[in-house]
């Protein structure tokens, strides 16, 4: 059972891919070799450890070692790495890191065309031409989903989301004309250049269409959330078939006009109806006859108001207890260390009653969560003081019952 294997200074040009039948292989020196290739095979060595590439020729390496989970050591100094892997020579974690995310990303993007290839573009699928537009659509959507999770969400519909338009024999040789005089060679070469310039068109429109997408979904989510909401409001005081009509004249007033009437450039409307959910009982009327999408509008940015000038009070009330410690500051400084401690206490985009619970504490005790000296004074370290105050406090409490 060999668990080290030293192959370093021996003029190999080649490492075979049997070394994958080394299983239980944990250190390999390959330095000083004219190597100019690993294998993707090694993935196979899973106890490996140590990997010393020191003074070969590898120019880069297999996207399938990011999947060894007790590498911890590849040395890569004096290897003339190519410019993508080059910024994690110096770091195994970062390396590993790097090459585990692009070995996920290749797996779903084979994963991708595959399922489009057996599926929605099977008539096209064996035609040469229909294979080059869908590895070329595959790579540009994938550039242009550089999330995990939204790339993963593209593949499960990537059958809604990806043309039908390249589904058809006819329309694709409509788009991939042929010159007789043209090789294969050529003909390839010329189709790839059309799929490259199409996919890049197509791509940016998916997108379009997987947010817009995303966000139908999220709206379907939300109104049934809602309607939960405001079945518990009014219980046993309304008519159930009255809600869809409450939710639809609700929805009408979160379009992307009605911010634009409000000159806003943004249009958070699926974060404005999750706020709406979240404060129901502060936001909805005490009567369901008098619900009305413009007026719960109203009163849902009345709350955002209030609340908002809640936190700008709260972090007044920071400054003005600090600035008695920090008095041969600039209140410039003062009022800036303030928000930075108070911005680590927001939980949402407007403030919750925990929050503001959380800054009027800090306002009280300032003098024994702020240093004596404003140089020493660290954001993070004040909430962390702040945290551990809390936890003794409740602990004590829990003691004294």
């Amino acid at each position: 059972m060999i668990t080290r294997l030293d192959l370093s200074h021996n003029n190999l040009a080649e490492l075979t891919p049997d070394i994958q039948l080394m299983v239980n292989l944990e250190n390999l020196w390959l330095n000083g070799n004219p190597l100019a290739a690993i294998p993707s095979e090694l993935q196979h060595c899973r106890k490996l450890k140590v990997l010393d590439l020191r003074d070969t020729l590898v120019e880069a390496i297999p996207r399938e070692i990011g999947r060894l989970k007790n590498l911890f050591s590849i040395d890569l100094r004096g290897t003339p790495l190519c410019e993508e892997l080059d910024p994690f020579k110096g770091s195994t974690e970062e390396l590993l890191g790097y090459l585990e995310v692009k070995d996920k990303r290749t797996n779903i993007a084979i994963e991708m065309e595959d399922n489009l290839l057996a599926a929605k573009y099977l008539e096209t699928g064996d035609m040469v031409e229909g294979g080059i537009i869908v590895s070329a659509l595959v790579k540009a959507v994938c550039a242009q989903f550089p999330e995990m999770d939204e790339l993963k969400n593209c593949m499960r519909n990537a059958d809604r989301l990806f043309p039908d338009r390249y589904a058809s024999p006819v329309e694709l040789r409509k788009l991939f004309h042929q010159n007789p005089s043209d090789g294969p060679a050529m003909k390839r070469k010329k189709w790839r250049v059309i799929a490259e310039r199409i996919s890049e068109k197509e791509a940016v429109k998916l997108k379009v269409d997987y947010i817009k997408l995303r966000r139908e979904n999220e709206m379907v989510k939300l109104s049934a959330d809602m309607e939960l909401k405001i079945s518990a409001i009014y219980y046993d005081n309304h008519d159930p078939t009255d809600i869809e009509g409450w939710l639809k004249s609700i929805y009408s007033c979160f379009t992307p006009q009605n911010y634009a009437d409000e000159g806003r450039k943004d249009c958070p409307d699926l974060e404005d109806i999750k706020f709406i959910i979240q404060h129901a009982t502060r936001i909805f009327p005490t009567v369901p006859e008098e619900i009305a999408g413009v007026l719960i509008r109203q009163s849902m940015l009345d709350l955002q108001q209030k609340l908002t000038e809640d936190r700008g009070k709260c972090v007044k009330g920071i400054v003005s207890s600090i600035s008695a410690i920090y008095s041969d500051r600039e209140p410039p400084q003062v009022v800036k260390l303030a928000r930075d401690v108070a911005r680590l206490f927001e939980r949402d985009r407007f403030a919750t009653e925990k929050e503001l619970e959380d800054l009027k504490k800090i306002s009280a005790d300032a003098s024994l969560l702020f240093p004596a000296e404003f140089d020493s004074a660290d954001p993070k370290a004040i909430k962390k003081l702040f945290r551990q105050r809390e936890l003794a406090a409740a602990a004590q409490l829990a003691t004294g019952r």
